[in-house]
């Protein structure tokens, strides 16, 4: 097997020989060449961890980079989950998802047509989300939860969905991609932007903040102001946060107005210039949990 030349090699220790009964100038010198291997082998490590150049050029610590290339709605006033739909770089942190399977129908509310009024009549497993990805049976492809206009939150009632059709009474699955989990329990820097469009005539508030395990962190929330007439803004933060393995932070967002969106776009032309991302996420290791 060959070794990639930036790795760091854990030293291993000696098999050391057995002694003999009286002094043996061959057994003395075998012994120092084991230790002399060892030793060198210590050297080697530390010089790579601790050398000023390039100190700590081989270590690998978990990490992730992660991107939604998809424009997200909210309606006003409500609390939703932002998803990442790609994974740019992921070596200890990766994307885990919402997942909650029910019963219900599509249609115009007023069946026998086709609508974008969901009814669930019952939940199997799981709680639904606003953005979730619905699938089963004849389901148009993409179709997404965009609001919940009455029942119990999350769970049985009637919803609005992205595309208009007819779907009578079918187990649907709604997925949602928006957790960052680690494996590795320690303390991570989570940094994030958001890529903010407002379209209305006036202008609008948008804010995002972070939820640790279902929980809100207390004083991650921001609030940006998005200037009218189809402007942009940014929405940007850094934190540190506790996370024992297998648990999960995510970035959540509101607004005051429909009007505000969570934008992407093409690659663009005069100058060339690549696509923009209407999210933007990485989470690094940084230490061990303190006591």
């Amino acid at each position: 097997m060959t070794i990639p030349a930036n790795t760091l090699l854990p030293p291993k220790s000696p098999n050391l020989l057995v002694s003999t009964d009286e002094y043996s100038r061959q057994y003395q010198e075998q012994m120092n060449n084991a230790l002399r291997i060892y030793f060198n082998q210590l050297d080697n490590t530390f010089q790579s961890l601790l050398a000023t150049t390039p100190g700590g050029a081989f270590l690998r610590f978990p990490h992730g980079s992660f991107q939604d290339t998809t424009v997200q709605t909210a309606p006003a006033n409500t609390a939703q989950v932002i998803r990442l739909n790609t994974t740019d770089l992921s070596s200890g942190v990766s994307l885990g998802s919402h997942t909650a399977v029910f019963t219900g129908t599509i249609d115009d509310g007023t069946p026998p047509g086709a609508g974008t009024v969901l009814t669930v009549s019952a939940i199997t497993s799981g709680t639904i989300y606003l953005g979730m990805t619905l699938t089963g049976g004849a389901i148009s492809a993409g179709t997404k939860v965009v609001s919940q206009t009455s029942g119990t939150a999350g769970g049985t009632g009637a919803y609005v969905v992205s595309i208009s059709q007819e779907r009578t009474s079918l187990t649907i699955t709604g997925t949602i991609q928006s957790e960052l989990v680690v494996t590795t329990t320690g303390i991570y820097n989570l940094q994030f932007r958001v890529q903010y469009q407002n379209v209305n005539a006036a202008d609008k508030i948008a804010s995002v903040w972070l939820r640790l395990n279902d929980t809100d962190v207390v004083g991650s929330s921001n609030f940006v102001t998005v200037p009218l007439g189809t402007q942009y803004a940014l929405a940007a933060g850094s934190y540190f946060v506790p996370l024992v393995a297998n648990e999960y932070v995510e970035i959540w967002w509101s607004t005051d107005s429909a009007d505000i969106s969570a934008f992407a776009a093409a690659a663009g032309t005069s100058p060339t210039r690549p696509t923009t991302a209407s999210v933007i996420a990485t989470m690094t290791f940084v230490s061990a949990l303190t006591a």
